[in-house]
């Protein structure tokens, strides 16, 4: 297959992104890459500033490498990088080659508008999703049919694999930056008796009051916060409670640390996290009950082992990169064989 292939972030070879961990048969495709690399610095209607005009420009530049070259399929990664060349698509009235966006996620400024987003759907073949329960909503919010969109689960590779563990791990440990509950956290864990600390971008934290014992980081990068991540007691993972799946990402990576989960009970949380065998997950916006975790996971340090051990079980048996990518990739060759019979 020639596939075009639009991403968040430089790739530079030898890397092939989902290539990396497909079989040897799938090395034969011809496979091209454009990306965007947005600094993500405000939130909310401030993206336009610095965030969503990189991926504006990315849409352009895939419409231009479209018609300069023939590709099978094209494949963006999240609906951030796909919206532009859907937009272009839907308003030209392309359909050819056929467009997939992988790891969808109907969220932020495009909420506000779901009539033009349903617009731009209409130059997108296929979806794949990150939770099961997404499906039902995005087929009813954006009119797209439901044999439109496959499940895919969230897979990552491992962050930690050589991450050298610090001297010092006593220690929660919470990160990340979309759709964070950090009120409810930061009500959690006030006063307890360990050190938390938290990596995430400074909006996300703006007029909360932080703890004593709360250190903010700002997003460091990733061998630090690997370090970070493989040295934690365990790992807090507070979320707004929404429609759409957030917070897989960050519970894949803490999954393949090894490290035990309290995590805000989600639609999202629910699948990936094993309540009292990997994890434990508590309500939205209950910061009494996101506490009780804390202090329990503390008080039984064994259990909290235990429970880490079996998130990496799970992590090895279900949620790594070759996971996903073999899943992504059965949707791509679906998607050229069916335009071949068409």
């Amino acid at each position: 297959m020639r596939i075009l292939c639009l991403v968040d972030g430089p790739l530079i070879p030898p890397d092939r992104w989902m290539w990396n961990h497909l079989p040897e048969e799938a090395q034969q495709d011809e496979v091209d890459f454009l990306w965007a690399s947005p600094a993500d610095r405000f939130k909310n209607w401030g993206k336009f500033l610095s965030y969503y005009p990189q991926y504006i420009n990315l849409g352009w530049r895939a419409w231009k490498a479209c018609q300069k070259r023939h590709y099978d399929v094209v494949v963006a990664w999240e609906s951030k990088t796909g919206f532009p060349l859907g937009a272009l698509r839907s308003l030209a009235g392309v359909h050819s080659p056929p467009f997939v966006i992988f790891c969808f996620s109907f969220r932020g400024i495009a909420t506000s508008f779901p009539q033009i987003s349903s617009w731009v759907m209409r130059g997108v073949h296929r979806i794949t999703v990150v939770s099961p329960e997404e499906i039902e909503f995005y087929s009813r919010i954006l009119h797209i049919p439901r044999s439109h969109i496959t499940f895919c689960q969230f897979g990552w590779h491992d962050l930690c694999q050589n991450a050298e563990p610090l001297a010092h791990n006593n220690f929660i440990f919470a990160f990340g930056r979309s759709y964070r509950d950090y009120q409810t956290f930061l009500e959690a864990v006030d006063g307890l008796p360990i050190e938390v600390i938290v990596n995430t971008r400074r909006f996300a934290i703006r007029g909360l009051k932080v703890p004593a014992n709360v250190h903010i980081n700002e997003m460091m990068p990733e061998k630090e916060y690997a370090r970070l991540l493989v040295s934690a007691k365990f790992v807090v993972t507070p979320l707004l409670d929404t429609p759409h799946a957030a917070g897989e990402s960050s519970i894949v990576q803490i999954m393949a640390a090894g490290k035990a989960i309290v995590a805000t009970r989600t639609h999202s949380t629910s699948y990936y996290v094993e309540d009292g065998i990997t994890g434990i997950l508590v309500p939205p916006k209950e910061p009494r009950a996101m506490r009780e975790a804390c202090l329990y996971l503390l008080s039984h340090p064994e259990e909290c082992k235990a429970m880490g051990a079996a998130a990496r079980r799970r992590y090895e048996e279900q949620f790594t990169s070759e996971h996903t990518a073999r899943c992504q990739y059965a949707v791509l060759q679906k998607m050229v064989m069916m335009q071949a019979e068409s």
